[in-house]
């Protein structure tokens, strides 16, 4: 199973310049709780762990579950 959200959060955490303890300090979510998303070494985050990521790192919630495989892409 590839982690596509791992790989997309650790490109957004870098695109703004943080590292995993400034993330950390933003989101509420422990560093290391991050990284094991971010290396694929966790099972799927919870919704709330989503949205406090989401919101630090101003990105759409939206995406993030349906990265996460709680949404599936409506088709337009």
């Amino acid at each position: 199973m590839s982690n596509i959200l791992g790989v997309y959060l650790k490109k957004q955490r870098k695109k703004r310049g943080l590292n995993l303890v400034e993330l950390s300090q933003l989101s509420g979510v422990s560093s290391a709780q991050i990284s094991r998303i971010e290396t694929g070494k966790r099972g799927i985050p919870k919704p709330d762990t989503l949205k406090k990521l989401s919101l630090a790192l101003m990105i759409s919630y939206e995406d993030l579950m349906m990265r996460a495989g709680y949404l599936e892409k409506v088709p337009h």
